[in-house]
């Protein structure tokens, strides 16, 4: 048992990821300290426990180090309880410091953790009772001491944890932005490729992000302790820390802290990611050493480095569980090495969790490693840049046999819509609508950018088959149709579920797009939904025409598209309702950007169905209704169902609506069916067929509705609602 803390030598053990146990042992033998054993994801050292908090503090790789207090046979339960109970808890702890357990590994006689855990605290309780100490409690989320029990092979280990938190929470990063990279895996990579030995001549990052593995190459290039910073108030509180002063082991280290002596340079195309780069390292306190710049890694030259001598250029690009904010992946990838092989003779490392991404380089790589971090399995190539280690180039890749099938596709799409292009002069369409079963994407052109939206393949669609036809898409579509890969945004679309149609995806990429004499602000990424919906178009023409003079409603108004229309068009009253501040303020910018004054407008936070449903004060000429298919918020308690609210919605809207106004009722839920008893109440005509585009007239994504006043119409209903083949599907 390890209880003399002040003297004698004993057990510790570090915690790592699987594949790495190698790494962590060479740093307990630079330590001078022997390796007891080691296993995967645990390594076992020996030495006292001043060594084991040298270590904690001085480990790169390791998430945590613990003491050994006990380890024995623990087959059945009484063997774990007999082992428990004779360890001297009350020299190991203090009274009233509140207890977290963590469980670790399996035993046949384990099927909750919570079972081992009231092991544990039986036995300290039993003794802190003899002791008449305060009875022991546990808190997992506020603890002051951590203990751990790990399982394995009919053993069990019974140590305290140094410290409160993992070790990889080096203090510097309060805001990763997307996909962070933890600072234990960024060390993982710079060791795996050699950077204590290779002697680089600069450090380049050329997708820096948040700039983890910039930080920690600086902090190891200065000898500067990774735990530096850590205060004792987030070590365990227990007996055992009364043998060391923190802050003499803290002192002993800082006196080792050496300038890098080699630029280290990040690159990132996020402005925002940069300023959280500059602060991270500001915290780490090495901003001094590294240079972080705004700009694209394509652009990127070794007269941009400054040196001329080889480096090492690292990267942890966007990957197939990151969300990429337009960035084409594959293209990506493809570019990255491109950019890479002008340092010739550096050293390049790319971590990615898609071996098919890491062959987009082009490289030949020296060595691959795989490790685990998390719920990926990430695959690390090292190759060393020279023309010997290029592969053929991108462009003189044969087109496979299915992707020239949707190219072909592409460009039969573009021959029968080009005079239409080309007469109405725009450059916001619909390209692709999932054509091809076998390429379930739908992409839309915004002017100079792709914004390409795959949807989820069914169960039965092979993983494998599926992933490559998306890295098909990818590499090639963008090419074809000319747009370049940072201007490509790809998503993945599923079946939109209460409010996940406005959740939060990714950083905003904003962009402009035209529609005849109308501008609107996009947003690529964030949404599912990018703020324009092209299948309106024709919707947003006729109001535009209709609107000269006209009092304008716009309700569930979104990103304020018809209001614009409408106001452009000469509308001489315009008001917008919506839920969301955000779609709200949107719209005032879609009217400052066609020159409009907001303030002469109306704009209306709050919840649609209950406003309308109060008492009109006033009453409009033209009226748009187009709600969501299905939504709910947080913000109300209503909860929007258009099957089952439509002619409540309806009714409600039309009290608002002047006698000889229009109302424009839209719907995109494709098992529609009108409400037969609204036919009775007012006049109806199904003008689905006029609201399409050639773009959108393979598989029309919505059905709309003129609505009047029935003593405005005497027949009540349109002869052609009640003969045209849309309006037979939805009655």
């Amino acid at each position: 048992m390890n209880h003399n803390f002040d003297s004698s030598t004993g057990i510790f053990a570090l915690g790592t990821l699987a594949s790495t146990d190698d790494l962590v042992a060479d740093e307990i033998v630079r330590h001078e300290l022997s390796v007891d054993a080691r296993k995967l994801g645990w390594v076992r050292g020996q030495g006292s426990l001043a060594d084991a908090y040298r270590m904690m503090r001085d480990t790169w790789i390791a998430d945590r180090v613990v003491w050994i207090l006990a380890e024995g046979e623990a087959k059945t339960v009484d063997a774990a309880e007999a082992l428990l109970a004779s360890i001297a808890w009350t020299d190991c702890l203090y009274p009233g410091v509140p207890i977290r357990i963590d469980i670790s590994g399996q035993t046949n006689w384990l099927q909750d953790t919570r079972f081992a855990q009231q092991l544990v605290m039986d036995a300290i309780r039993d003794q802190a009772k003899i002791a008449q100490w305060p009875r022991p409690e546990t808190n997992a989320t506020f603890p002051g001491v951590r203990l751990v029990v790990r399982f394995g092979r009919g053993q069990m280990e019974v140590g305290v944890h140094l410290t409160l938190t993992p070790l990889s929470q080096r203090g510097y990063r309060l805001d990763g932005g997307i996909a962070p990279l933890r600072e234990t895996v960024a060390q993982i990579i710079l060791m795996r490729l050699g950077l204590d030995r290779l002697n680089p001549a600069f450090i380049l990052d050329p997708c820096t992000g948040s700039g983890t593995l910039l930080i920690e190459a600086a902090l190891r290039l200065a000898r500067r302790a990774p735990q530096l910073e850590r205060p004792i108030t987030q070590l365990s509180r227990w007996v055992g820390l009364e043998s060391v002063v923190w802050s003499d082991l803290i002192a002993e280290a800082t006196q080792q802290v050496m300038a890098p002596g080699i630029p280290l340079i990040g690159w990132d195309i996020d402005r925002f990611a940069i300023e959280r780069a500059r602060e991270n390292a500001e915290r780490a306190g090495v901003s001094d050493w590294i240079q972080f710049v705004v700009g694209d890694f394509r652009d990127l030259t070794p007269s941009d480095v400054s040196v001329d001598a080889p480096g090492l250029i690292v990267a942890n690009p966007p990957y197939g569980e990151r969300l990429s904010a337009g960035e084409s992946l594959g293209g990506l990838y493809a570019d990255l090495g491109q950019m890479a092989r002008q340092f010739e003779g550096s050293t390049l490392g790319v971590v990615s969790s898609d071996p098919e991404l890491i062959r987009e380089l082009r490289l030949r790589p020296e060595r691959k490693w795989q490790m685990s971090a998390g719920r990926l399995t990430l695959e690390l190539m090292r190759a060393r840049l020279g023309a010997q280690d290029a592969k053929s180039p991108r462009e003189d890749a044969v087109i496979p046999t299915p992707v020239q099938e949707l190219l072909n596709r592409l460009d039969k799409n573009f021959e029968r819509r080009k005079s239409w292009l080309n007469r109405e002069g725009l450059d916001c369409y619909r390209v692709y609508d999932a054509d091809l079963p076998e390429f379930n994407v739908v992409i839309d052109r915004y002017g100079d950018y792709l914004h390409i939206q795959e949807y989820l393949p069914p169960k039965q669609v092979d993983v494998q088959k599926a992933r490559q036809r998306r890295h098909w898409i990818r590499e090639f579509v963008p090419k074809h149709l000319g747009i370049a890969a940072r201007n490509t945004v790809f998503k993945e679309r599923f079946r939109q579920v209460g409010t996940t149609q406005y959740t939060k995806r990714d950083e905003p990429f904003w962009i402009e797009a035209s529609e005849y004499h109308l501008r609107f602000r996009l947003n690529l990424t964030t949404y599912t939904d990018v703020g324009l919906f092209l299948d309106h178009r024709p919707l947003r023409r006729r109001l535009g025409q209709e609107a000269r003079g006209q009092k304008v409603l716009n309700l569930f108004a979104y990103t304020g598209a018809f209001s614009v229309a409408t106001a452009v068009g000469g509308a001489r009253q315009v008001v917008s309702v919506d839920l969301s501040n955000t779609y709200l303020e949107w719209a005032m910018d879609n009217f400052e950007l066609n020159d409009l004054n907001p303030d002469h407008y109306g704009f209306i936070r709050t919840d649609v169905m209950a406003w309308i449903a109060g008492p009109p004060d006033e009453l409009f000429d033209l009226i748009v209704l187009d709600p969501p298919s299905f939504s709910n918020s947080k913000r109300t308690e209503s909860v929007l169902d258009i099957q089952r609210d439509h002619g409540t919605l309806i009714r409600d809207a039309m009290r608002w609506l002047a006698p000889s106004g229009k109302l424009y009722f839209s719907c995109n839920y494709s098992k529609f069916k009108m409400d037969l008893d609204l036919l009775s109440e007012f006049s109806m005509q199904d003008i689905t067929a006029k609201t399409l585009d050639p773009d959108f007239d393979r598989k029309p994504p919505h059905l709309c509705f003129v609505v009047q006043h029935a003593d405005h119409d005497p027949s009540k209903v349109s002869t052609k609602m009640l003969s045209s083949t849309a309006s037979k599907s939805v009655l």
